[in-house]
């Protein structure tokens, strides 16, 4: 691409097709892209977490409670769901259009000389634009594994380690112990890490891993306690104790019995930041109410209930299913999916053969289970599924129907999950 010819919107397909190169495993490569940009990493400090499951929410309650305090707050996550800028925000804002022209302009012919990574050129953008605007901290979730991963060049006051489970085990070895080692790569020399794992192998390797780098373990649970009392499809409402702070029936809004687990980390986050950072009880209450992550079991129609939720994995379709199924049986929760080639789509089929009914969106993103795979699955354990090729099919589907004792529930990867939420909220504007 021509620098001359620079488009916003023809930009972004440019950047997307790096990811045909693949995953670029070492550090060379964000280390190039960031000398071209000033060392931008260096400039600020962070909170760097890693992990296999609740990364993305775990960060977004942390930086709101910390922009709730008064700080000026950078948080860089990913995938996105709608618009590439939500990867890359400051205070809830998204990068501006002209900041990631102005850093594409710039980086463009090293891209064209190292064939760098998509997730490498979009962490070098995201640090460029922490630095520009002098963030006084930032929330960065690392992208697959921690050791090889782009974000492990930052330099955090804390690390974070998520539960960790299986997943891209080509890349990050067969066993939880393998892909623990693979997390703990985030873990520095004297920075302590909080984590909630509580698999004996996983907390074996991340106390081995802190003990290599005279840092402290910190379980989250040590200084957080959470009483739930009562979950609801539009979040929970709990007690929280966090050190000296006390809390009684705060609304936490991200619904999901799991996401207690992500609360509590967050917490644990916050309390060992405030010896170094002033955070009043008044943020941290502010912070957890008005915490949002997009697309995680969320509510986007009371009348009739549609649910959309980012979960893309069989452990993820579980726990969903497990939480809706304290609202509604089986037989009245019809099921919009969509799959990626690589995901377990027959234990998938086996989860969802109870519900009501399952309908398979076939769009044309990423690199998608064909309908015929997925039907095949549903029918081999004695369900049926109808195929739809739009989110407009899917509304018409909904409007066809006149039972009101449905939940209606869109699920299967970002990709069908940004689709919905882009057209569920055109038709309520």
């Amino acid at each position: 691409m021509k620098k001359n010819t620079l488009n916003y919107h023809e930009l972004i397909p440019y950047l997307f097709q790096l990811q045909r190169g693949g995953i670029k495993w070492g550090l060379d490569n964000i280390r190039t892209l960031c000398q071209v940009l000033g060392n931008p990493h260096l400039k600020f400090p962070a909170i760097h977490i890693a992990g296999t499951n609740g990364k993305g929410s775990t960060a977004n309650i942390i930086a709101s409670v910390l922009q709730q305090a008064g700080y000026k707050v950078g948080l860089y996550t990913s995938p996105h769901l709608v618009d590439f800028r939500e990867r890359i925000r400051v205070n809830g804002i998204g990068i501006p259009q002209t900041t990631v022209l102005e850093v594409a302009e710039r980086l463009i012919p090293t891209i064209e000389k190292i064939k760098p990574s998509f997730f490498e050129v979009t962490t070098a953008m995201a640090f460029h634009h922490f630095a520009q605007e002098k963030v006084d901290i930032a929330v960065v979730e690392a992208g697959l594994g921690g050791r090889l991963d782009s974000t492990n060049i930052v330099n955090p006051l804390l690390t974070v380690i998520t539960p960790v489970d299986f997943d891209h085990q080509e890349y990050l070895g067969d066993t939880l112990e393998k892909i623990s080692g693979e997390k703990a790569g985030i873990i520095k020399s004297g920075v302590p890490c909080i984590t909630n794992n509580q698999h004996p192998g996983v907390l074996e390797v991340l106390k081995n891993v802190c003990q290599k780098n005279n840092s402290s373990l910190i379980n989250s649970y040590d200084n957080v306690q959470c009483h739930v009392h009562q979950f609801t499809l539009k979040g929970t409402f709990c007690d929280l104790k966090i050190g000296n702070h006390q809390f009684a029936n705060i609304h936490f809004p991200l619904a999901g019995d799991y996401q207690i687990d992500n609360l509590t980390l967050a917490c644990a986050v916050i309390h060992e930041l405030s010896s170094q950072m002033e955070i009043s009880s008044e943020a941290i209450q502010r912070g957890i109410q008005q915490t949002c992550w997009r697309g995680r079991l969320e509510m986007v129609s009371d009348t009739p209930p549609i649910i959309v939720d980012v979960s893309h994995n069989f452990h993820g379709f579980q726990r969903t299913l497990q939480f809706l199924h304290r609202f509604y049986s089986p037989e009245h929760i019809k099921v919009f999916t969509f799959l990626q080639q690589d995901k377990d789509y027959k234990a998938i089929a086996r989860l969802l053969k109870k519900c009501a009914a399952v309908y398979y969106v076939q769009l044309k993103a990423g690199k998608p289970l064909s309908a015929e795979q997925f039907s095949k699955a549903i029918r081999s354990n004695d369900g049926q599924s109808e195929e739809l090729n739009s989110l407009s099919d899917v509304c018409s589907v909904i409007e066809a129907s006149r039972d009101k004792k449905t939940l209606w529930l869109i699920i299967g990867s970002h990709y069908l999950a940004g689709e919905a939420l882009q057209y569920f909220s055109k038709q309520s504007s």
